[in-house]
């Protein structure tokens, strides 16, 4: 086989992108040598600039044209390929456009879908076959499903519908090629149900889009990225006076319309992108809709509450704090007590476990001192001011703790205990001077 010189591969480059849009940089010479190199043979040329001059020459059919077409168009496919579209579709799109679509006369929904080269009609079908299983019968809607390619081999196939061995195994769950696929000689073939659905025609995207019309879904996956940066901001501005101002567009997984199509804004749905145009108003999934408020409910705004939960001397749960307003009046100032304030005898210094364990979970022991605490009347020194003003308590609690010994089960359900008794005793410590 002869190799492809660096004019030649100019020559016919240009040639490619001038016929198809498609896009070749330079390293691609290895692409033309394995697309072209069997017609090279088959028109016996001994160059590949021989080649150039019989396509330019090429009349009537210009059948050398279609066949490089044909060579050059990467025709890789699978049914489902990359499933998130296809969830997308079931589980958002269709059902979203269906809701809006609903004629208010009873008559059928219409819903208009195109797929962008589309190929030999894998994603087509699997398409439709997913319009099957979300919806069951598709009586009550009117479908238009449009399948367009550059290449005319593509598009024969395509209509066809028929498909080897290994081309259905490429992504088809067996279930889903019994109920839709019929056995024939070399394969299977889409049943006439399936395909009477779909229609395909030879379209290059790079010609004016006027004659399509407008549509509610487009795939164009795994296109623009043949396509020169220029070419690609072309193509997704055709795309977008083309998509409904509430249609989708979903391009490929490892595409991206960032600083090509400010048009479009991005939206994530089930691990899946979608595009709809800038200002499109899409209705939240049923997820991240707002709540109504329960029945019965305070009106104006609520009021911010710790996350402590109530204790067990607190009441029934759902009670609320006790505020200031809920407070005693004062009573009058306590006795003095002697200034010598220190540790009762017989106590040792530095201990911090209770007498008997704790009858609440550490998390209620927390609340239930937190609300005892907010009941002390104003004026009275509690336990915890005693420590924050840096008295010693009656026994050191906290000593224990900075010192390194172990406390006991719950520092804070010990100190609930202390506050408790001291309010019991009406002995509070006075305040210092």
């Amino acid at each position: 086989m002869a190799a492809i010189t660096p004019a030649e591969f100019k020559l016919l480059a240009d040639y490619i992108y001038q016929i198809s849009g498609i896009y070749l940089e330079a390293e691609k010479k290895y692409l033309l040598e394995t697309r072209l190199g069997p017609l090279l043979a088959a028109y016996q040329c001994a160059s590949y600039r021989e080649l150039y001059d019989l396509a330019q020459r090429d009349g009537g059919d210009r059948s050398l044209k279609k066949e490089i077409i044909n060579a050059i168009s990467t025709n890789e496919t699978l049914f489902f390929r990359d499933q998130k579209p296809f969830e997308l579709l079931k589980h958002k799109i269709i059902p979203d456009l269906i809701d809006r679509r609903r004629p208010g006369s009873g008559g059928r929904t219409k819903i208009r879908i195109w797929s962008a080269a589309c190929s030999t009609g894998q994603e087509v079908y699997s398409i439709i076959i997913s319009l099957f299983e979300v919806l069951g019968s598709l009586n009550e809607y009117d479908f238009y499903i449009l399948g367009t390619d550059i290449a005319d081999e593509a598009i024969g196939k395509a209509s066809y519908g028929s498909y080897s061995k290994f081309e259905i195994e490429r992504g088809l769950p067996k279930k889903v090629l019994q109920r839709y696929f019929q056995p024939v000689a070399n394969g299977w073939r889409i049943k006439d149900e399936i395909r009477s659905l779909a229609v395909f025609k030879k379209f290059n995207l790079m010609e004016p889009y006027t004659h399509l019309g407008t549509f509610d879904i487009i795939f164009c996956r795994n296109v623009a990225i043949y396509f020169a940066d220029q070419d690609k901001r072309r193509l997704f501005q055709k795309l977008a006076r083309t998509l409904a101002p509430d249609g989708y567009l979903i391009i490929g997984g490892s595409e991206s319309l960032t600083g090509i199509a400010p048009q479009f804004v991005a939206r994530h749905y089930l691990q899946g992108i979608f595009y709809q145009l800038q200002g499109a108003a899409d209705p939240p999934a049923a997820g991240d809709r707002k709540r109504p408020a329960a029945a019965g409910a305070a009106a104006g705004p609520s009021r911010r509450r710790p996350p402590a939960k109530p204790s067990s001397t607190a009441g029934k749960a759902g009670k609320r704090r006790p505020t200031a307003a809920d407070r005693p009046p004062p009573p009058s100032p306590p006795a003095a007590r002697p200034e010598n304030d220190s540790p009762p005898a017989g106590s040792e210094a530095g201990r911090c476990e209770p007498s008997s364990p704790p009858a609440t979970a550490g998390g209620e022991e927390a609340g239930g001192f937190l609300a005892r605490l907010d009941r002390t009347p104003p004026g009275s020194t509690p336990l915890l001011a005693e420590l924050q003003g840096g008295r010693q308590p009656a026994t050191p609690l906290v000593l224990g703790a900075q010192g390194g010994r172990q406390p006991g089960p719950s520092l804070l359900a010990e100190l609930a205990r202390r506050a408790d008794e001291t309010a019991a005793a009406g002995d509070e410590p006075e305040p210092d001077s």
